[in-house]
């Protein structure tokens, strides 16, 4: 209940008068009903709406659920599928709705990882780092894992996560804490090696060529029956980010890995929901511990330590 008292009253700012929709789905139904209690105390016009698990992130929710998205004031997400790159999500945002999303979301995140954070100190790490990349133009990442990767980010639009999220149309995820990027598609070459992925185990290579993915090397069974069925667009790298929260830790739960200060990820599928060309109902991350990243050849971090 701590934790989900942070995210009702720091992160949200939720006031009694604003219409708030708990979204859950039976895999993470005792974590939405501790945010529908935590918000109850202080607001009475709270739904929670319960609904079976989307099966794939980036997946569409019933069109009754999208409805009531559209027609809240805030809308907090728990679900064990993402709904972040969906058209629901970017529709509610359009109509003025705050959206928090918290896919797949551990117990830990709220008793011991990124939940427990001073979210006032995230912000201000996490602005740090935006304003080392924004208006960049090409990154170089590359890790003792054998992770030798470069892009292009021209003309594409930073993005920040601070988990502070307070003003109408404003989305995000928690635990929060990271910056990211819609990549240029086509720029990407190299090799990605993921120290934490959820579709595979640990140490999964990508061979990337011109954006897509044209190689595995490791246990990839699940990711490549992905590819199978959604086709060339699953296999686009569709962003890049950098974790800011100075709590976060590595537990193999993405959405409390990516955030781990120091570390890196990409992802694949979709990223049109911030400044991508790349449209489809999938989108996965996977996390880089301890990289060394250059921003137009300026180094930032070294294996896994800012130096702005």
């Amino acid at each position: 209940m701590d934790g989900a008292k942070t995210v009702v009253t720091h992160c949200l700012n939720i006031k009694p008068y604003e219409k708030v929709s708990i979204i859950t789905d039976r895999k993470l139904l005792k974590i939405g009903q501790a945010i529908y209690d935590a918000c109850r105390e202080i607001n009475f016009d709270t739904v929670l709406i319960v609904m079976e698990p989307t099966g794939r992130d980036g997946a569409e929710p019933p069109a009754v659920v999208a409805q009531a998205m559209k027609a809240s004031n805030i809308v907090i997400a728990p679900t064990f599928y993402s709904m972040t790159h969906t058209k629901a999500r970017i529709e509610a945002g359009k109509a003025g709705v705050k959206v928090l999303n918290m896919p797949d979301i551990s117990e830990f995140s709220f008793t011991k990882g990124g939940l427990t954070a001073d979210y006032w100190k995230v912000k201000k790490s996490t602005e740090k780092m935006f304003y080392a990349v924004k208006n960049s133009h090409n990154i170089e990442v590359k890790s003792e894992n054998g992770t030798d990767v470069t892009f292009s980010v021209e003309n594409r639009e930073w993005k920040k996560d601070t988990g502070i999220i307070h003003k109408p149309s404003e989305i995000g995820n928690l635990p929060g804490g990271e910056v990211f990027i819609a990549p240029v598609e086509n720029s990407i070459n190299g090799t990605i090696v993921f120290d934490s992925f959820k579709l595979s185990d640990n140490g999964l290579k990508l061979i990337v060529k011109e954006g897509k993915v044209v190689k595995t090397i490791g246990n990839a069974e699940k990711l490549m029956k992905i590819f199978d069925e959604l086709g060339e667009k699953a296999k686009q790298i569709a962003e890049f980010g950098i974790g800011t929260n100075y709590k976060a830790k590595i537990i193999g739960n993405t959405l409390e890995d990516e955030k781990v200060l120091g570390s890196v990820h990409f992802a694949l599928g979709s990223n049109v929901s911030f400044g991508g060309k790349n449209k489809l109902s999938f989108h996965k991350d996977g996390v880089i511990t301890n990289p060394t990243v250059k921003v137009d050849n300026k180094l930032i971090i070294e294996n896994g330590k800012w130096k702005i």
